[in-house]
């Protein structure tokens, strides 16, 4: 029997550590109070575990590096998560998008599951406690210092501190340096799933509304990107599911350049079913024709800003309708900047794959040390992609195979 010690109690590190304990001594070191921080966040509280899509299709939600999860996604699946969660009485459900959820709609109930098991397999738990750097030895992992002054000697070290996102859980990117002196590569890194925001001015005017499949579309040099979802504007830019799920495709190019964006926020008709609308009653005004179609406080505020307010039908101009339409199916916006990385779902980036055997996810750099989760250079789409890259990659780490 080894003695394993796991850094970190997220998600990705809580699966190790119970996938290492069926044949080892396993320490657990979390510099929180409580281990599960940042799942809490998840679902909005809810906790999206998963999503209940084919792996195979899961896969092609991953944004960076998804090859290099094939082996974590085929021996850990979704229905093997769904499996395990059952097999400890943990109900859940499937909502919209495939989404899977507690029955309870409660992270606070995956928490307790998790931890109840990490007692029931006799893993020690350290609170409070931050690894300040590791013990490497010719090559290979010996232990790790905590706190600046506590050695801790370990067979094998299992690193899941995460990434830069949401720092006040404890995920504030230290580890990097601590592996990038030992000779490992760190990826820069960058806000995922993270709000945009925008140039123009006359995104003030439409802050609070919020809109249903709407079709986002940007281009990056040749590469032509597209995400349906829901969006909301804010008083900085655009946020919601949709604009989270197009940001972890653009991040990286924001940092060198705007970025033009179109959105089409009627994608089920034409340009001319939409003119047929405009026009269906002459004596109408147009905003009056146009009831029922969009939401109510958009569409007053585009054609106000179309300046189109008393307009009747019959009176509107060729030249101010394309204008309106235009304004409905291809409103064209410059997306400047994302929010900070601490605002963000997910980091994109970390230490790179190329230093990680994929088949084990053993660095290729220092023998015995192992990683998974948020801290390599991998994310995916929102949707509970990136908590089962979290289980899978916390399950195949704690196998401990060479």
């Amino acid at each position: 029997m080894e003695k394993v010690i796991v850094v970190g109690g997220g998600p990705a590190g809580i699966m190790a550590a119970l996938k290492a304990s069926e044949k080892n001594e396993v320490i657990l070191i979390e510099r929180n109070n409580e281990i599960g921080k940042k799942l809490k966040l998840t679902g909005g509280g809810r906790c999206n575990i998963t999503n209940n899509r084919d792996i195979d299709e899961m896969l092609q939600k991953v944004v960076t590096n998804k090859k290099f999860l094939y082996s974590a996604f085929y021996r850990f699946t979704n229905r093997d998560l769904l499996d395990y969660f059952s097999s400890k009485n943990l109900e859940y459900k499937v909502e919209y998008d495939q989404k899977v959820y507690t029955g309870s709609d409660k992270a606070d109930d995956v928490i307790k599951t998790l931890l109840d098991d990490l007692k029931n397999k006799g893993v020690k738990i350290l609170y409070n406690s931050k690894v300040s750097d590791l013990i490497v030895e010719e090559g290979k992992i010996k232990g790790v210092v905590i706190n600046n002054i506590e050695v801790i000697n370990g067979d094998k070290v299992i690193i899941a501190t995460g990434g830069k996102s949401h720092p006040q859980t404890g995920s504030d990117g230290s580890m990097y340096d601590i592996l990038e002196k030992y000779g490992h590569k760190i990826r820069p890194q960058y806000a995922a799933l993270i709000p945009l925001v925008i140039k123009e001015d006359f995104m003030s005017k439409l802050q609070g509304i919020s809109m249903k499949e709407v079709v986002m579309r940007a281009k990056v040099k040749k590469k032509k990107f597209e995400q349906m979802g829901d969006m909301i504007f804010t008083h900085f830019g655009i946020s919601g599911p949709g604009v989270l799920k197009l940001s972890s495709y653009i991040n990286k190019a924001l940092e060198n350049d705007d970025i033009t964006l179109t959105l089409d926020f009627l994608s089920d008709k034409s340009r001319e079913e939409i003119r047929n609308i405009i026009r269906s009653n002459p004596q109408k005004t147009v905003i009056n024709n146009m009831k029922g179609l969009l939401p109510q406080n958009f569409l007053k505020q585009i054609i106000s800003l179309c300046d189109l307010e008393e307009v009747k039908s019959a009176e509107l101009k060729k030249k101010d309708e394309n204008k309106l339409i235009s304004m409905i199916k291809e409103m064209t916006i410059t997306a400047r900047e994302t929010l900070t990385i601490k605002a963000a779902m997910v980091t994109s980036g970390g230490v790179s794959v190329k230093d990680i055997n994929s088949s084990t996810l053993q660095s290729k750099i220092v023998k015995g040390l192992y990683l998974c989760g948020e801290v390599i250079d991998v994310d995916a789409e929102t949707g509970g992609y990136n908590l089962q890259i979290a289980f899978s990659t916390g399950n195949l780490a704690g196998r401990l195979e060479e």
